[in-house]
């Protein structure tokens, strides 16, 4: 359900897509999806792409959100509460959908990024990456969404394009070095190829 209102809200605006690294995503594995976050907006874009189910890791806050909240209680989401026992129970959810074969979809950099730019990860990432170390994370690059809405508002700009790119998918436990390591290593990757499509979408 909540796939088919993604993309429906995607036709009635009129966005486009441009998907790159195709080769890099099999919709019928199970992994820890790493998007960036530029705006509100990508939520939509991860119903208009990924292809299989999956689960959404938010916070508490987004449900209460007009048309974002109705969007993702249509989904499998996991809302995540403050507090110490909110962030346990969170990654047992994930786990649980996980181990059932269900991806889990969770923005590294915990809000969205004001300019666009990729922002250092946080903690949280390798919680669940260090509980499920057999899943594969899948890094997810998003060029585009921060022009379709704005923060701190549910205006949709339409006839734009939003570009993805998948990654090559990794294992955390693979990469040497402490945890700053691990987290670097995701934000170097993911930096290198958002500048890659910037740089080529500006010249356009």
């Amino acid at each position: 359900m909540a796939k088919f209102w993604g993309r429906g809200l995607m036709k009635m605006a009129f966005i486009s897509f441009n998907i790159e690294g195709k080769e890099n995503y099999d919709p019928n594995k199970t992994y820890l999806l790493t998007p960036n976050h530029q705006s509100a907006f990508d939520i939509f874009a991860c119903f208009s792409v990924f292809k299989k189910s999956f689960a959404f890791v938010s916070k508490d806050t987004y449900g209460k959100v007009p048309l974002i909240g109705f969007g993702m209680s249509l989904s499998n989401y996991i809302f995540v509460k403050r507090g110490t026992v909110g962030a346990v129970k969170s990654i047992d959810d994930m786990e649980n959908r996980l181990r059932n074969n269900i991806s889990v979809v969770i923005y590294p950099e915990g809000t969205r990024s004001a300019t666009g730019e990729i922002k250092k990860p946080k903690r949280g990432i390798l919680k669940i990456a260090e509980r499920c170390s057999d899943i594969p994370v899948l890094p997810v690059v998003i060029y585009g969404t921060k022009d379709i809405m704005k923060a701190r508002t549910i205006k949709i700009s339409p006839f734009k394009k939003i570009t993805v790119r998948f990654l090559e998918p990794f294992y955390f436990k693979d990469i040497n070095g402490d945890d700053n390591a691990k987290l670097d290593y995701w934000y170097d990757i993911m930096t290198k190829n958002y500048n890659e499509l910037k740089d080529k979408l500006i010249k356009k």
